[in-house]
């Protein structure tokens, strides 16, 4: 029987210096979800990242991955499924746009394609308009230009000919430095890649975006989980004034495709 859950934490915690900036957190993510996490600053949101990712072990709970404990996936398996854009994403020596969005493909070593790599670079360099820019040294460019091609590379990782499904892409703050032209761009393309059985978990600070293109949102704040679930059923002006302690129009959130 085929799994159905992209994510599934149980009782996670996590402490620093006897402080829990994640507090018994558990939940589900279907496949094919497109979640948003929102919270304000210091609520735990990226530390979750790390934890979902690996990069930092959680003191008590367990996290289970497309169906199987976070430690008993082959490192280069679990990377053909599970792709990760961090909030940082440094980068010093002299490689080009190509040379990055090359290492993308890494964990298809090994790995029987029905796809043509070349394609996929094709592919990806326009939808994230860096064409002029493929030969380009990466730390020359602007912000904004190394974000789309972090973005590409994360997206390169998992890439498949036909279905996304049992596939899942994680991704801490992706509209950073991104302008207006490219995050729209951006989410119109993510949307594609959901529609193709893709499941998405992306942290986000705007959240009219959130509110627009997630099927489901979660609320963190203080490292717990306020709330989780269907967009429509939990977002409201009570939860929204209970996490971020400001007044907003919810239906001027759900009415609007731009910006507040």
């Amino acid at each position: 029987m085929q799994n159905k859950l992209a994510l599934h934490l149980k009782s996670v915690s996590y402490m620093i210096n006897n402080k829990k900036i994640i507090n018994d957190i558990s939940f589900q993510i279907e496949l094919n979800d497109f979640v948003s996490i929102v919270g304000p600053n210091g609520s735990g949101k990226s530390t979750l990242i790390k934890l979902i990712s690996g990069d930092i072990m959680p003191d008590n709970g367990n996290i289970d991955i497309l169906g199987k404990g976070q430690s008993d996936w082959d490192i280069l398996d679990l990377a053909f499924r599970r792709s990760i854009l961090g909030q940082f994403n440094n980068l010093s020596f002299a490689f080009t746009v190509m040379d990055v969005l090359k290492m993308g493909v890494y964990p298809w070593k090994n790995k029987t394609l029905t796809v043509n790599v070349d394609n996929v670079y094709g592919k990806l360099l326009k939808v994230f308009d860096l064409d002029d820019l493929k030969d380009q040294i990466y730390t020359t460019l602007s912000g904004g230009e190394k974000q789309r091609v972090q973005l590409a590379r994360v997206i390169s990782q998992i890439w498949t000919s036909n279905t996304f499904n049992n596939k899942l892409l994680i991704l801490d703050e992706p509209t950073s430095f991104l302008d207006i032209k490219h995050q729209l761009s951006l989410f119109s393309f993510l949307k594609d890649l959901n529609r193709m059985g893709l499941t998405i978990v992306m942290v986000m600070h705007d959240i009219n975006q959130a509110v627009i293109n997630s099927n489901k949102i979660m609320f963190l704040k203080k490292g717990k989980m306020i709330d989780f679930g269907i967009t429509d059923l939990v977002v409201n002006d009570s939860i929204l004034k209970e996490v971020f302690d400001v007044n907003f129009n919810i239906e001027h959130l759900k009415n609007t495709q731009t910006f507040i």
